[in-house]
């Protein structure tokens, strides 16, 4: 009986890692995206010949356009967050799934 009860908790810990992994890599990559953007601008307008400083300039006013582009879809970035949101909860629903088997064993035995 401990044995599944070890097991069980193992399993929670691998399942909240794994979620918890998966929910930084989400929000991660939604944090990097813009800084990738910005480095292929900066890269492509200082391939077309204008110095470092200036296809900086360029590309940091190219990103701002950008997102002010999606600030006028509200929707887009509501979507994206709730995606996120859903992630999250959707782990929490899981690792609660482990508590009914965690607890049944200590039920039965008193």
């Amino acid at each position: 009986m401990k044995l599944n009860l070890i097991l069980a908790k193992v399993f929670k810990f691998i399942t909240f890692v794994f979620f918890t992994f998966v929910t930084l890599v989400y929000f991660g990559v939604l944090l990097i995206l813009p800084l990738d953007i910005l480095f292929h601008i900066i890269r492509i307008i200082h391939g077309i010949g204008l110095p470092t400083v200036l296809a900086t300039g360029a590309g940091i006013a190219a990103l701002g356009y950008l997102g002010y582009t999606l600030s006028k879809t509200p929707a887009l970035y509501r979507l994206i967050l709730d995606i996120g949101k859903e992630i999250i909860s959707f782990g929490h629903g899981q690792i609660q799934r482990f508590d009914t088997l965690i607890q049944q064993p200590s039920e039965s035995n008193p």
